[in-house]
């Protein structure tokens, strides 16, 4: 198994103009052409795309036969750009070299003009009333399933 570990490039494949080729086509919902509804959950209708080169980021690994195995997971740090092989509760840094292995079950790959973007950039994140649980919910809903649940 072989796939790039950076530049996949997916030009061929992609419609560079696709989001407004979707608003063009769009009569039934007038509203996304003017930023609202629909739209505000497509990131790359907001971006204006034009980069088609993605690089990886995380694989996840299969280890044994298809009637059963193990998942481990190797993942590139955002912090100082090395890889590492989670395996449950055991954390060891890896080459890249080793990342590209016929065990790669899914691969994770992030375009490269949105890598360091937050998702505040695509979506409206803030707080709505009514939406969600309150701090107070939650921890009480925590404590009901703290009484019910034990691990032994």
């Amino acid at each position: 198994v072989h796939f790039p570990l950076e530049d996949l490039d997916f030009s061929e494949v992609v419609a560079s103009d696709w989001s407004s080729q979707a608003n063009d086509n769009d009569t039934d919902n007038d509203d996304r052409k003017d930023g609202k509804g629909d739209d505000n959950f497509r990131p790359d209708s907001h971006d204006g795309r034009k980069e088609s080169l993605y690089d990886l980021y995380a694989v996840v690994h299969h280890q044994g036969a298809l009637s059963g195995g193990h998942y481990v997971a190797s993942l590139k740090s955002e912090v100082d750009g090395k890889w590492r092989l989670f395996n449950d509760g055991q954390i060891y840094d890896v080459e890249s070299g080793d990342v590209v292995h016929d065990s790669a079950y899914i691969l994770f790959y992030v375009r490269r003009d949105v890598k360091d973007a937050k998702l505040e950039d695509f979506w409206d994140t803030r707080p709505r009333e009514g939406e969600g649980m309150t701090e107070e919910e939650m921890e009480k809903l925590i404590k009901q399933r703290e009484s019910r649940c034990s691990i032994q």
